[in-house]
């Protein structure tokens, strides 16, 4: 029986170090200065620079048409463009790798109030989706749980490390608030029922952070839940509030008023429109949930969550977008056509690409080192050959996180050229 077992185990082991390296090794640190030349670059600040170049040594750049140093490897690109890399937020990418199999979920949680919980530690850089998330030019990744009303701290995860400590950006800077729902039903029982849930979960709510108003820590011992909740009262952490309509996000601005949360963001579709007065009063940035989805209801132009982006950039609004926090993270690779429908729909083309770049590196509070392409600033940036935002040219050729220049290659990329060669001669 034990020699069956270690069999097992044996095989088993043997099965996963052959996936495992089919999975690109993390790059190794910069040596020696690159110097990026004839390039279009899209630098994240609206500017938008012709047949430029741009030099980066030790990880940051350095120079923006400026004199190449003479031991810079240099990447002729000319007629490519070149961009700051993609920010991908409030996404599942990294807490799951097949979603049918439960041993490789980790992101839901059986309680609804997990401030304490950290998605940081449970990050998995040896992921095969993340290979072909980069891909498209998305380098920057902050993985949340999707479920929960309190649902856990976040951190900020750069898309190429052997570990989590390797990878990690920004630590535990941003607590997750999904506001109950006001969900109306045609059963009056039911209406009620859901009535009592929701405002037992908000009078829940309010009582851990009014707790953690007052919080000390007694005798050394510590409430992990209130010190958790703590830091976003004094501006040490950022509030995240996904809202499901107008009436919670007037809601959520209200509480946030009268607990003194200093940071708050709010997560939304267009459902939106009607309050947007009120959020722009508020200060607070709003992050489109996936534009690519349907209008909240019958009577709405089917165009809106199209066409959303440009309504709230017009009304000054500091905005992002998002991928989804609980599907769709194998499919995050399209954020940037995300940006791209946008720009389709009204909104400047420089301003779409600052919705997944610069504006989400301010909302994390990152700004002062990614989301654009400036001197000083990591050099966390890609090449395509065409149009990144465009489904039809975006191309990434060379991709580099922190000066690394990071292997493009995946699974799926291994695949398309296995069975391009097998049926190449087939009739």
């Amino acid at each position: 029986m034990k020699k069956s077992v270690f069999k097992t185990l044996s095989f088993t082991l043997f099965i996963s170090g052959a996936v495992s390296a089919q999975r690109p090794a993390p790059a190794p640190k910069q040596t020696v200065p690159v110097a990026i030349t004839g390039a279009t670059l899209h630098t994240g600040t609206g500017t938008v620079l012709q047949n430029a170049s741009l030099v980066f040594d030790n990880g940051k750049i350095t120079g923006i048409n400026s004199p190449i140093p003479a031991n810079a490897k240099v990447i002729n690109a000319s007629g490519k463009q070149v961009y700051p890399g993609f920010i991908l937020v409030n996404n599942s990418l990294g807490l799951v790798e097949v979603s049918a199999t439960k041993a490789t979920v980790d992101f839901v949680e059986s309680n609804g109030f997990m401030p304490e919980v950290r998605t940081l530690i449970a990050f998995n850089t040896d992921s095969h989706v993340i290979p072909t998330v980069r891909t498209n030019g998305v380098l920057l990744a902050q993985p949340v749980l999707g479920s929960g009303i309190l649902k856990g701290t976040s951190s900020v995860m750069n898309l190429d490390g052997w570990n989590w400590q390797d990878a990690v950006v920004a630590t535990d800077n941003v607590l997750h608030l999904s506001w109950p729902a006001n969900r109306k039903f045609t059963d009056e029982k039911r209406n009620k029922e859901m009535k009592e849930r929701r405002d037992a979960s908000i009078r829940e709510l309010k009582t851990l952070f009014a707790r953690a108003k007052a919080y000390q820590p007694k005798n050394g011992v510590k409430d992990y839940k209130l010190e958790a909740i703590a830091p976003v009262l004094n501006g040490d952490k950022i509030l995240f509030a996904d809202v499901s309509g107008a009436n919670e996000a007037l809601e959520v601005i209200k509480f946030a008023q009268d607990y003194g949360v200093k940071k708050t963001v709010l997560l939304g579709d267009s459902s939106l429109e009607s309050v947007l007065d009120d959020i722009k009063k508020s200060g607070f940035p709003l992050i489109i949930s996936n534009p690519h989805s349907l209008p909240p209801n019958e009577s709405t132009s089917p165009r809106l969550p199209y066409e959303f982006a440009k309504l709230v950039s017009d009304k000054g609004i500091l905005h992002g977008l998002d991928y989804s926090a609980r599907k769709d993270f194998s499919d995050s690779r399209n954020l940037p056509f995300l940006a791209g429908t946008t720009a389709a729909y009204g909104l400047d083309k420089e301003k779409a690409l600052q919705s997944i770049t610069l504006n989400l590196a301010k909302i994390l509070a990152i700004d002062k080192d990614y989301g654009s392409l400036e001197v000083g600033k990591s050099a966390t940036l890609f090449i395509s050959d065409g149009d990144a935002l465009d489904q039809l040219t975006n191309n990434v050729t060379e991709a580099f996180i922190d000066g690394r220049q990071i292997d493009l290659n995946n699974q799926q990329k291994e695949l398309y050229k296995r069975y391009k060669e097998k049926y190449s001669g087939a009739e």
